[in-house]
């Protein structure tokens, strides 16, 4: 096991690999509209490079890359084309060849600079991409529930134009993720709800999507799409509506793994899927802490509930139903792969420590402040301050 120690360089706002390099994103705030600042690491040569740095990358894209292998870097840029309107434009950068090459543009609103609307671009493939835009607004339609107005459009290097989509789940809750499970299938969310979103409101049945998670390949999405489906059919893994609510679902290790959230009852219930081997465990969880609803992990490939009392965390390995780990002084901060980070606190100031799966001896205690971390195998990246 290697453990990388690193400073981050500014608002870290997202890790993730770029083959065997590091995609760190900071956020920058800037009028008219945020900025992001794009950076690759290279652990073989410990190094750090910015992307196209007098490039200015926007921030009101959410970029989703919804596909694997990924080799490219993708941001948004725009520039004024005439009164009150912009053109927003998506480029991939190569991370080998340096080169740039422009996926998708399209006209947009100057507002959009400095109004709620949202923008999602799902990258379901090197040439297909999935615009989706948000507005908060009083839906037109009776039929339509939600006070949002949620918009789809396909660009792809086989269209002849941008094509609307009429698919009515995604019209109607919108798209929340788009998550590539291997280098063929996809999980689906869709909806959205008063935990993850601020857009909300907390029990109003009126604001209420119907939430969703589906299992798909991309290629058959991206078929479906293409044929204009007003219903692509899905593998449903579970819905909920208005009392329950879904939590971003991860894919970890081998399982899917999501928590379906009862606020009334302040009860949950925690799924795991073994999309390899099909396997499922589901868990019960009663009393739960809605400021602390992350519950479920996989370690080793192997599913694991958090209990938490009197600020005391223990896990308990849903296989065997044995509680297999407890942590009395340290506060427990994540799991990193099987890297279990904590925070353990003197008088003068707080330690940062890291415990080894399964034989949990301590790899790391040292006066560092933990923001963000990332692994590969047997390789561990800490970012701190």
């Amino acid at each position: 096991m290697l453990i990388n120690i690193l400073q981050k360089n500014g608002d870290l706002y997202d890790l993730s690999w770029k083959g065997d390099q590091i995609l760190e994103i900071y956020h920058m705030d800037h009028k008219p509209a945020d900025l992001l600042k794009l950076c690759v690491y290279d652990p073989a040569s410990n190094t750090l490079e910015e992307i196209q740095p007098d490039v200015k990358k926007v921030a009101f894209m959410n970029i989703n890359v919804s596909y694997k292998p990924c080799v490219e870097v993708y941001y948004a840029t725009y520039h004024e084309t005439e009164d009150k309107m912009i053109e927003i434009r998506l480029y991939a950068y190569h991370l080998k060849t340096r080169k740039t090459r422009i996926v998708c543009s399209f006209p947009e609103s100057r507002s959009v600079l400095t109004s709620q609307k949202i923008i999602r671009a799902f990258i379901l493939s090197p040439s297909d991409v999935l615009i989706q835009t948000e507005i908060v607004n009083k839906r037109e339609s009776s039929n339509l529930m939600g006070s949002i107005v949620f918009t789809q459009t396909m660009y792809s290097a086989d269209l002849p134009a941008p094509l609307p989509v009429i698919e009515e789940n995604f019209n109607n809750n919108g798209i929340n993720a788009i998550i590539p499970m291997n280098e063929s299938e996809i999980l689906v969310k869709t909806g959205f709800s008063f935990l993850e979103d601020s857009r909300l409101s907390v029990a109003s049945k009126n604001d209420a999507l119907i939430e969703s998670v589906y299992r798909t390949t991309s290629q058959k999405l991206i078929g479906d799409l293409k044929l204009s489906l007003g219903n692509i059919d899905m593998y449903l893994i579970t819905t909920a509506y208005f009392d329950k609510y879904i939590l971003r679902p991860e894919i970890i290790d081998e399982f899917i793994v999501f928590n379906v959230v009862d606020v009334a009852s302040k009860t949950s219930e925690s799924l795991f899927i073994n999309y390899v081997t099909d396997e499922k465990f589901t868990v019960q969880n009663n009393n739960i802490d809605l400021t602390d609803l992350r519950v479920a992990y996989v370690i080793n490939n192997d599913p694991y509930i958090r209990r938490t009392k009197d600020g005391r965390s223990a896990f308990v390995n849903v296989r065997t139903a044995e509680n297999d780990i407890s942590f009395v002084d340290d506060t427990f901060i994540t799991v990193l792969g099987k890297l279990f980070v904590l925070e353990s606190k003197n008088k003068r100031h707080s330690n940062l420590k890291l415990y080894n799966y399964p034989k949990m001896d301590i790899v790391l205690d040292a006066k560092y402040s933990y923001i963000a971390g990332i692994h590969n195998k047997e390789q561990y990246f800490l970012y701190t301050e």
